[in-house]
This record gives structure tokens, C-alpha cells and sequence, in this order.
């Protein structure tokens, strides 16, 4: 048999010596922006602030256009403006865990579920995983495998051993390649079940599960994944705005395959039926001034009825 040590490299930059002082520093980082947002609540979203930095953002776009050349120039603009380009790692635990993905209150929310629970959790649950992953990772790396049979074990490390976030567009629809694995406009804090549930399917809507309904007697605290869709019990208007984002900052990255059982439609919908939270919004601003970009779809949600009409 071949040895795998000539034929694959297995990703271990998570476990890397910065890598853990990276976490031990998300843990104070966290328990400082804690301390701000209880002290002045403007802290957590300064609206007058953001509404200087849209202003300043968007000046030399023109958004008025046909959706097309909308499409075309945000594209190019989001691109362009996307100037700290940040590996998955530190976007998870430095900034989404410690900052980016806070509730108002200072808690955490699964994006499915709306789970509340506290941030530190979400960190810690997250540094046993990486041990967990390390110990797994290091026992393959004293085998001598083949590539197909290397790449399977990895595979079931993935999925037993997840983190507590998750890629709004799965990370095999775009062969899990950076920037586009660290961009945190599509990074949410998600609870392992829900989102091993979802897997790596695309959003819809099913004609028997209503989850906005108050009889609706399916809760299991994620949705429902029947068919070729899944569909979230919490955070529809938040996942599409997030998609949306993505299909105009990487209009290619997205196998073909994918793209065409992606229903848009959907999305807009969800868009429509779900207005943008101050939650949203703190997010956007937060990641501008990490990422240098903004979700368009956050500060203008209309749009996206103008680029999809």
C-alpha cells in the first residue's frame, strides 16, 4: 500500500502553537466585550456610527440600476473592499465567538434553533473539540493509507467531531477553499445536531412543517431536512440575506451542480418575511471593520428583489 504521507496532507494548522495562544487570547477577548457591552449598550451597535459608515461605503456605487449591473457592481465592490482576508480559524475564534455573533445581552444563539446560551460555552466546547480532532488526527497519521481511504477516515473525523459553527453555504459546495471558508458574513454559531441535521443541503420551504406557527407540533430545536431541503425552526430572513451575500461576493465559487437545486425564490421570500435585526446589524458592522465589507442584503434588503426580480 501506498504511504499517505506522500499522497495527502492532513490540514493540522488548527492545532499549531499560535493556534492555542489564539484561543487562550478569544478567551479574555470575550470576557473584555462583555464587559463593554454591560457598561454602554451603544457599545454593542452605535446606529449614528453605522449609518456614517453606509453612507461613506456605498457613496460611489449606484444601486438604482438594472438588477445586472447592480449585481456586476456590488460584486466588484464587495471584492474590492474585502481587503483582511482572514483564515477560518482565527475568523471562528477570535472574532465570531468573542464579538461578531453576541446577542444584544451577550449571549449566543444557535443559528437554527435560537438556543440561547452562553459564548464561553460555545469557546470551550470548541477547544475540547480541537483536542478530540488532534488526538483523531494524529492516530490516522501513524497509518499507512491509501488516498481514497485516507480522505474517508478524515471525512467521518468532520463529521463526528464538528465545531460549534456553521458555513450558511456548506463548505463542500465550494471544496472548503479560502477566503471564502473565513468570510464571517456567512459564519454562524450553530449547535453540532443542527448542524449535522442540515448536512450540506440547500434551504426551502415544506408544505407541511411551519415552524412560525404556534400549533405547529414539529419542535426538535433545529427543522426539518426531508428530500432535497432543509428548513430552519429559526433564522430564515437572517441564512438568506447571508446567501445572498455569498452569491455576489463569489459568483463562481459555487459548484454548477449546486447552483441550480438552490432555490432563490426562497430566499427572497425569507428575505421578505423576515426584516433585518439589530443582531444583523451589529454583525455587519462589526465585520466591516474586520473584513473591510459589508452584506448589502443587511443595509438594503430590497435589493435583492431588484438583482433576482
Amino acid at each position: 500500500m501506498e504511504n499517505h504521507r506522500e499522497d495527502i496532507e492532513l490540514d493540522l494548522t488548527e492545532f499549531d502553537q499560535p493556534g492555542i495562544i489564539a484561543k487562550n487570547a478569544a478567551i479574555v477577548l470575550l470576557k473584555n466585550n462583555l464587559k463593554r457591552i454591560k457598561e454602554n449598550e451603544n457599545i454593542y451597535y452605535d446606529k449614528e456610527k453605522d449609518a456614517q459608515f453606509m453612507k461613506k461605503y456605498y457613496r460611489k456605487l449606484n444601486l438604482h440600476g438594472k438588477g445586472k449591473n447592480v449585481f456586476y457592481s456590488l460584486h466588484s465592490y464587495l471584492k474590492k473592499t474585502h481587503k483582511n482576508i482572514i483564515p477560518y480559524f482565527l475568523s471562528k475564534d477570535m472574532y465570531l465567538y468573542t464579538w461578531v455573533d453576541l446577542q444584544p445581552d451577550g449571549t449566543m444563539k444557535s443559528i437554527y434553533s435560537g438556543k440561547i446560551n452562553d459564548p464561553d460555552t460555545f469557546l470551550l466546547d470548541d477547544f475540547m473539540t480541537v483536542n478530540e480532532r488532534y488526538e483523531k488526527f494524529q492516530e490516522l497519521n501513524q497509518l499507512y493509507l491509501n488516498k481514497h481511504e485516507m480522505l474517508k477516515r478524515v471525512k467521518s473525523i468532520d463529521y463526528e467531531s464538528k465545531f460549534n459553527t456553521e458555513h450558511i453555504v456548506p463548505q463542500s459546495w465550494f471544496n472548503a477553499a479560502e477566503p471564502m471558508k473565513g468570510d464571517l458574513h456567512h459564519l454562524f454559531v450553530c449547535q453540532p445536531d443542527c448542524n449535522t441535521l442540515r448536512s450540506n443541503l440547500p434551504y426551502g420551504d415544506h408544505a407541511f412543517y411551519n415552524p412560525e406557527s404556534e400549533t405547529e407540533p414539529i419542535r426538535n430545536h433545529c427543522g426539518v431536512a426531508s428530500g432535497e431541503y432543509f428548513e430552519p425552526e429559526y433564522g430564515k430572513g437572517t441564512v438568506a440575506r447571508a446567501m445572498l451575500y455569498f452569491f455576489v461576493r463569489y459568483p463562481d465559487a459555487i459548484k454548477k451542480s449546486i447552483m441550480k437545486k438552490i432555490h432563490i425564490p426562497v430566499l427572497l421570500k425569507w428575505n421578505r418575511d423576515f426584516p433585518v435585526t439589530v443582531y444583523e446589524k451589529h454583525r455587519n458592522l462589526a465585520i466591516y471593520e474586520i473584513q473591510g465589507n459589508r452584506n448589502p442584503f443587511i443595509d438594503f434588503p430590497e435589493l435583492a428583489d431588484v438583482i433576482w426580480p
